[in-house]
């Protein structure tokens, strides 16, 4: 509490001391740095007391009150329209957890069991599989779909950490490049003007990436599998069938997800309001995007509500990995407002001209704040005055830059995108030991070292 009573009495000078300023100080951005820093350390130190939800909440409190009291004594003081900015964040937070958690709840609503006998082959063709899912349920959706049978068919293995952290890499983040479903930066793109299917160009990179990532995977995981191939158990359970699959109807519910994304976007909403308009006096059904999120989030009650009790039961289905995740995040869109109005107000004098200077600083920044503003943020810089619709036609290398740049380093930490904490989550309710946030960095920086360094220097040097 002396923290919060410190730091917010320090902000609120440094905002009447600004009267005649308009510029936010960097040191605004300090709050931020110490929710990325009980995150990463939380888990290692106080283990016990952050496994309770209502502890963390308590934790982040301390470093999120004194931005909003900051945001809210500014708001007359500076340029920067603070409270519109709380405003937009917190509603791009409503956005960011309805479609989430909405997709969480519906996809966890479907049971896929296979019976196989766990193999690396197998395995990444499975990750493939969900390379490709993820550019039409989303990083998310595909994430929650997949994982469940992805463990269920390892079962049998000793080491499932690799497992998991692939997942992470491959199906939660690097396979949604190729549509504006994929991952939350992309979308952000389609809403301001982008086509749809512009994104889909980007598809030598995925390659690169994809097929980089699976066959190191597929490498690790054999050296793992020949570890454990001697100490497998075989179930021989008679009502063990090859495969299950229920849930059926939870894939309307989907396609109805997907249906309420795509209409908050002018470029569906209008034309296909033409189409209906032939029929219905309606003229244009784009989706302002505070009545989609709250239709999404009725879509997942219904779906929750309809599906029977024993296929949750079979998913083991549990609220902790989602609450986890809006507690985290509602800290980290709150008190990364200053930070990125700091990056906008420096972004002058930064002077990018090339493509690869892109792909690093906003890949680097998706790293440690969510990859969808600061893709935005990147675009509005690279387009100027021309507007984020103009880039496909002015600057598409630059534009390719900050899309792999945003949805490949979102990967490089555990709060680089939503999915990677959800996953992790996951990962720990089964029983799985996920490394903590800074060797997962560490991990992440060996291994996409040379991943990003090929795609510089083959795509954007």
């Amino acid at each position: 509490m002396c923290f919060t009573i410190s730091v917010t009495s320090n902000m609120i000078l440094l905002a009447n001391t600004w009267a005649g300023d308009t510029q936010v100080s960097w040191l605004t951005a300090i709050p931020f740095a110490c929710v990325l820093l009980l995150i990463a350390v939380g888990p290692m130190l106080f283990h016990h007391f952050w496994e309770s939800d209502k502890n963390k909440v308590i934790i982040l409190f301390f470093p999120s009150l004194p931005v909003v009291i900051y945001l809210w004594s500014v708001s007359e003081a500076t340029n920067f329209q603070s409270l519109y900015a709380l405003k937009h964040s917190l509603v791009d937070y409503l956005c960011f957890m309805s479609l989430i958690s909405s997709l969480y709840v519906v996809s966890s609503g479907i049971v896929l069991k296979f019976k196989w006998k766990s193999t690396p082959v197998l395995n990444s063709s499975l990750l493939a599989f969900g390379a490709l899912l993820a550019n039409f349920l989303g990083t998310t959706g595909a994430s929650v779909l997949l994982f469940k049978p992805y463990i269920h068919a390892n079962r049998n293995r000793n080491k499932k950490t690799h497992l998991v952290l692939f997942f992470i890499f491959i199906v939660g983040n690097m396979g949604g490049l190729l549509t504006p479903l994929g991952d939350p930066p992309l979308f952000l793109g389609f809403l301001n003007g982008i086509d749809f299917f512009w994104t889909t160009s980007l598809w030598p990179q995925w390659v690169v990436a994809n097929t980089y990532l699976l066959i190191t995977f597929l490498f690790i995981d054999f050296c793992y599998w020949r570890k454990d191939h001697g100490s497998f158990t075989t179930n021989k359970n008679a009502t063990d069938d090859v495969f299950h699959f229920f849930g059926k109807r939870n894939f309307i519910f989907l396609a109805l997800l997907l249906l309420l994304v795509l209409l908050q976007s002018p470029s569906i909403g209008m034309p296909l309001g033409a189409l209906v308009g032939m029929i219905l006096p309606v003229k244009n059904l784009t989706l302002p995007i505070i009545p989609a999120a709250l239709a999404q989030l009725l879509v997942a009650g219904l779906a929750f509500a309809t599906t029977p009790k024993f296929i949750r039961k079979i998913n083991e289905f549990s609220w902790l990995p989602i609450r986890e995740v809006a507690i985290l995040f509602i800290g980290i869109f709150i008190t990364m407002i200053p930070a990125l109005e700091v990056l906008r107000q420096q972004s002058s004098k930064l002077a990018l001209n090339h493509a690869w200077e892109y792909f690093w600083l906003a890949g680097g920044l998706s790293s440690i704040l969510d990859n969808a503003p600061t893709f935005l943020a990147f675009t509005t810089l690279a387009a100027g005055n021309e507007g984020i619709a103009s880039l496909p036609f002015s600057k598409p290398i630059i534009l390719s830059a900050i899309c792999c740049g945003s949805v490949f380093m979102g990967a490089n930490t555990y709060i680089g995108n939503g999915p990677n904490f959800l996953i992790k989550a996951m990962a720990e309710k089964n029983q799985i030991k996920m490394p903590g946030f800074f060797m997962y960095a560490f991990l992440a920086f060996i291994l996409f070292l040379p991943l990003y360094l090929i795609l510089t220097f083959v795509f954007f040097w």
